[in-house]
């Protein structure tokens, strides 16, 4: 069963997006798989229980 996912919005300045784009485009990572994996690594500097993987949710 596929993992259920929900849209995240947000607006950031103009060059850190040119440079988010560029780098995924460089590392062949998708915009998505960027973002989640920088989401997770926030979460878990903020100390945050959800900063792992999700348990079934």
């Amino acid at each position: 069963m596929a993992e259920e996912t929900r849209e995240v919005r947000g607006r950031v300045p103009k060059d850190i997006k040119i440079a988010f784009e560029i780098a995924c485009a460089r590392l062949e990572v998708t915009q998505t798989a960027a973002l989640e994996e920088a989401i997770r690594d926030w979460l878990q500097k903020k100390d945050s229980p959800a900063g792992g993987k999700s348990e079934g949710r």
